[in-house]
Formats: C-alpha cells, structure tokens, sequence
C-alpha cells in the first residue's frame, strides 16, 4: 500500500510519516501505518514437475513467477491459493497450512510492500489455461529452474523448495 497522504477516516492531511512507518492525524487523532499487503502463491507439484506462470501485467510483465495473488479481506492464506490458481489457470490444486514453507517481505510495484506467503501444492484437476493476467503456463522440470527468468528471487527459492521436498 502506498502512503496515505490524507486521513482515512476524517480526510484530513496526515503528518510526515515517522521511522516507522506512520503518520498521525492531527484532527482525528488516529495513527495510520504502512503495513505490507499480504499475498499467497503456490509451486505445483505434479509428475516432477513444477508450474511457472508468465506474467502478462506489469509489475515484471513478461517474467516467470507463481500463480498466487492479494488476500481478499479477511481471506484465509489456503483459501486464497486455491482460488488464485483456479481464476489465473482453471485449475484445482491440494493445499493446506501444513504446505507453508515461506514468508517473504519484498518490494512488489515501486514502493509497494507486500508479504509474499508461499506453500507447495499439489495439482488434483484440470487443464492449466492462462487467465487474463498470465501470459503463458508452463511445466518445468528441477534441471530448468536455473534458467528460468523469475520476476522476484523469492518464487525461484519456492521452485527448489517444491523439488527438495517433492
């Protein structure tokens, strides 16, 4: 989330954030902070193979990364792996909290923190078809990872996750 520049709750212009992060109201009182956004992508096992997707949007268009994407609000982290891969790809994946194996805070679109929540998944169902903000799916197998061109280091250590414990 970029920095609030006014109140959220009064509208008022906020003071200059402080070395934490936030910035108060002099209005209203309250104090808002830059918190990361929480995201959840997952690597696919299936047949000694993992899935990368290309991205058709921007940030990092054209580069590999996981399907995943933003937790709704109030969305469990295993609720939305599912329902990411099944709107980005059509397809049903097995997951649950015990496949949580990282947390990254990264820089996801200029200054824009998010908290990257990655699992291993197993592919049930389906046939990987590219939704609208990927370009391409694609099966990889361990040999390929190094050449992979990933958006953000954090997915190609998720890959070699998946191989290690596969």
């Amino acid at each position: 989330m970029k920095p609030f520049r006014f109140c959220p709750a009064c509208g008022s212009h906020l003071e200059k954030p402080d070395a934490e992060g936030g910035s108060s109201c002099p209005q209203c009182k309250r104090s808002w902070y830059r918190n990361a956004a929480p995201t959840a992508g997952c690597a696919v096992l299936h047949e000694e193979k993992v899935l990368v997707v290309r991205r058709a949007r921007d940030p990092e268009k054209g580069r590999f990364d996981l399907p995943g994407g933003f937790l709704k609000f109030r969305e469990d982290p295993v609720a939305a792996v599912k329902r990411e891969v099944q709107e980005e790809l059509g397809i049903e994946v097995e997951v649950s909290e015990a496949d949580f194996v990282q947390a990254v805070p990264h820089v996801y679109d200029e200054d824009e923190w998010v908290l990257a929540l990655g699992f291993l998944a197993r592919f049930v169902s389906g046939v990987p078809e590219p939704n609208d903000d990927v370009a391409e799916a694609r099966w990889i197998s361990e040999d390929e990872v190094d050449e992979i061109d990933f958006a953000w280091p954090h997915d190609h250590d998720l890959v070699r996750k998946a191989f290690e414990h596969g």
